[in-house]
């Protein structure tokens, strides 16, 4: 993709912070196979996408319009400022894209960042 990579970085860095956070939040039930993170990246149609995945406890539904507003948190007093969401927002949007989140109550969340790539070189032969 195209764009600036300190804030891209921001971003990815943020969402694998929230999903730390999350996963933290989680008791292990097995030790062989604790709640964990998965980093995903694909390349579509004129689109790259990264996703971290999170075995945390998820976002209800009726929060999911809200995460993404300024000043809104989930966390105790002190531990967060509400900002971290609404900033990568900005961000991916300002780059063109979308960050969505996905997931369910108990089921962990996937936060997708989608940003406009650039078309493939022509092969010149």
């Amino acid at each position: 993709v195209l764009g600036d990579p300190d804030q891209l970085t921001q971003v990815a860095m943020a969402l694998l912070m929230n999903a730390a956070d999350a996963v933290a939040a989680m008791p292990v039930r097995d030790e062989h196979d604790p709640p964990g993170i998965t980093v995903r990246t694909l390349a579509a149609e004129g689109v790259g996408v990264l996703e971290i995945v999170d075995d945390g406890p998820g976002v209800p539904e009726a929060l999911r319009s809200k995460i993404f507003e300024p000043f809104f948190t989930t966390k105790a007093p002190g531990e967060g400022t509400g900002l971290g969401l609404s900033i990568c927002y900005g961000i991916v949007r300002d780059h063109g894209g979308r960050l969505e989140v996905d997931g369910a109550p108990g089921a962990g969340s996937t936060f997708s960042v989608s940003v406009p790539a650039p078309p493939a070189p022509a092969d010149a032969a």
